[in-house]
């Protein structure tokens, strides 16, 4: 019976492969089919990787602090414990040639590379991850929960041979289960993929990405307690309707709009200064890891939690963090500022159910405010300093998670200060630090509407969203003005990928000048007077610019319509005019081997309407056909259409 199975399964993989590379089987359903298998997939292979990342946290960092309580050598590990981390992913880069960052890589998959991912360092990607992020490493588990999508869905999608259009929907149906698994947000994870990863909200390729993203959600939920969703499943807050807070929140979106900008320019920069500064692999990952180490333990022992009080206000009580507040993912740092709340406030603490949140509300009066502030704003300061150390020492991780956190400290911190000063006028800190976390997201990644959603479903209460809204899309705004670039294709633009975020840009890119050139077309001399000239342009009225030619049958100049207009409306006799009067001299010219992207580039670049195509250099160059703007525009329509 068991041989029968083993028989069975691969002669209907192979039949449906057969059956599909015959075109007997219609490619969107098949896409479709795939998008659920890597959804579920997925959702798999997350559960997989935040055990495997906590499992590493609980033998490393968590028995370094046990071990603190007892010795001073516990705080030693500790304050080593991520160094060893991104010096071991550094190894593993090195050694496995693992370059480049999960979520950038998958954009430039889908965008130059048809949706083609490597399966090996996909797997070698994320379990580097996992080690970076256990051992203490101040990154999230997102990027490389996209990256375990996509690679799943880019190998379903190459053994079936799927087009390049189908292939990379697939990959941006698994970026999004990734999305929905990280944090439990499907509609979040559907926006992401479509706003982020594959830059288009085309309709045909939204249903393979919903379904990989609910099934993802649900594998999550059945057999995985993990996920921001999970850890802030009891959030308190909604917007209570009195518009005088609003103006709070739009100027808690400036905020975070620059914070968001410095965050992004502090990742670069600690790049840019350990490349020249630290030529070697080791020392970056050397001097980087030790001072996430020494900043993350520092902090974990000067700054221990202030005190707070029960709602019931009976007892006071501290809130004692189980790791480094600067080590790992930090989720439980958000959650706790995502429970702040002002004692002194008349309005009882609700859940979304109505019944009161007793088990982890965080009730503060004005002193407990005030050393809570100065808990919150050395985080503000030093989470963006701790991540962007981790991964250009050559860490592995994502960047939501960090941005999520600067964006609760930021908001909570804001959000007591404003209570101090006005509480009347005022939603409680928790309120704020949620605001917050929609907004930082927004300006690091602009995207406005994932962030928006992924807030939404973190709360599932409508209510809030009005201020998350506002402040996410002025973050957002102010962050586009200093920079076009968001912090994931900010990274491919400094290698020199440029990444066009309309797929319009695509197709051009993959069709060449010689597909699209003229290759018989007449030419004049350049001792050819004006009457000659203007019998040959009445000969071949389809050809806009006539080439002119020397006497060795070279390429000197074009003679374009308007230059034939000009002179015709002066009074020289047409037999005393040459080519080589009127010609435009020494044009552009374009290699048959460049693509479309590039010849409107050029096309840009000069005002002219048709291109000369040569070969060779120097003197063996070799006219051997014409490209005209209006072809090229007509191709690139094509593309397009071919794209969407």
């Amino acid at each position: 019976m068991h041989d029968r199975i083993k028989k069975i399964y691969p002669d209907a993989l192979g039949w449906i492969t057969q059956r599909f590379r015959r075109g007997t089987i219609p490619a969107a359903p098949l896409t479709i089919v795939l998008a659920a298998i890597a959804g579920v997939l997925t959702g798999y292979g997350a559960v997989a990787f935040a055990y495997l990342f906590e499992l590493i946290h609980d033998l490393t960092v968590l028995n370094f602090v046990q071990w603190s309580e007892s010795t001073i050598w516990g705080f030693v590990a500790l304050a080593v414990s991520p160094m060893l981390g991104v010096l071991l992913v550094g190894w593993f880069t090195r050694l496995l040639r693992l370059e480049g960052q999960a979520v950038p890589e998958v954009i430039k998959s889908v965008a130059r590379k048809d949706g083609v991912i490597r399966p090996f360092w996909s797997l070698a990607k994320v379990f580097s991850s996992a080690i970076c992020i256990g051992m203490g490493g101040s990154v999230g588990p997102e990027g490389p929960m996209v990256l375990i999508g996509s690679s799943i869905a880019s190998a379903a999608g190459q053994f079936f041979r799927l087009s390049s259009r189908n292939l990379r929907t697939l990959v941006a149906a698994g970026a999004a289960a990734g999305i929905s698994a990280a944090f439990h947000a499907p509609i979040a994870g559907v926006i992401f993929s479509c706003e982020i990863i594959l830059g288009s909200f085309a309709v045909e390729s939204l249903t393979p990405i919903v379904i990989a993203a609910v099934l993802a959600d649900v594998v999550q939920q059945q057999v995985g307690e993990h996920g921001v969703n999970v850890a802030f499943r009891q959030i308190p807050h909604e917007f209570s309707g009195n518009w005088v807070e609003l103006p709070t929140y739009f100027v808690l979106g400036i905020i975070c709009g620059f914070a968001s900008i410095g965050f992004v320019r502090l990742l670069y920069w600690t790049e840019d200064f350990a490349k020249t500064h630290m030529a070697k692999w080791w020392i970056r990952a050397l001097v980087y890891g030790s001072l996430v180490g020494v900043i993350g333990t520092g902090y974990f022992i000067i700054f221990p939690a202030p005190p707070t009080q029960s709602v019931e206000g009976q007892e006071a009580r501290a809130h004692h963090p189980l790791s480094p507040a600067l080590y790992g993912v930090g989720y439980e740092t958000v959650e706790h500022s995502l429970h702040l709340e002002n004692a002194d406030d008349p309005t009882p603490v609700k859940l979304k159910n109505g019944a009161d949140n007793t088990s982890k509300t965080v009730m503060l009066n004005r002193e407990q405010m005030i050393a809570h502030l100065w808990w919150l704003i050395p985080l503000v300061l030093l989470k963006p300093v701790c991540t962007s150390l981790t991964l250009s020492g050559g860490g592995a991780g994502g960047i939501f998670a960090p941005s999520l956190f600067l964006g609760a400290v930021l908001g909570g911190a804001y959000g007591i200060i404003c209570n101090l000063i006005s509480p009347e006028m005022s939603a409680s800190p928790g309120a704020y630090a949620l605001v917050g976390m929609g907004a930082v997201v927004a300006g690091t990644t602009h995207g406005v509407l994932s962030a928006i959603l992924i807030v939404y479903e973190l709360t599932g209460d409508y209510h809030i969203i009005l201020p998350i809204m506002g402040a996410a899309c002025i973050s957002s705004l102010v962050a586009w003005f200093s920079d076009r670039e968001n912090i994931y294709s900010k990274r491919l633009a400094r290698s020199g990928e440029s990444i066009a975020r309309s797929h319009d840009l695509h197709g051009a890119e993959h069709i060449k000048v010689r597909d699209v050139m003229i290759r018989r077309f007449p030419t004049v001399k350049n001792t050819d007077n004006l009457v000659q000239i203007i019998k040959v342009a009445r000969q071949n009225p389809h050809i806009e610019s006539l080439p002119v030619m020397d006497d060795e049958n070279r390429l000197i100049g074009i003679i374009r319509p308007e230059d034939l207009h000009r002179v015709l409306d002066t009074d020289v006799s047409p037999y005393l005019v040459n080519a080589d009067d009127i010609a435009l001299m020494m044009p552009i010219s374009v290699s048959p081997d460049e693509n479309l992207l590039e010849a409107l580039r050029d096309f840009g670049s000069r005002d002219v309407d048709t291109l000369p195509v040569e070969i060779g250099e120097g003197e063996r160059r070799q006219l051997i056909g014409l490209l005209l703007r209006a072809d090229v525009m007509s191709r690139y329509r094509e593309a397009m259409l071919s794209c969407h």
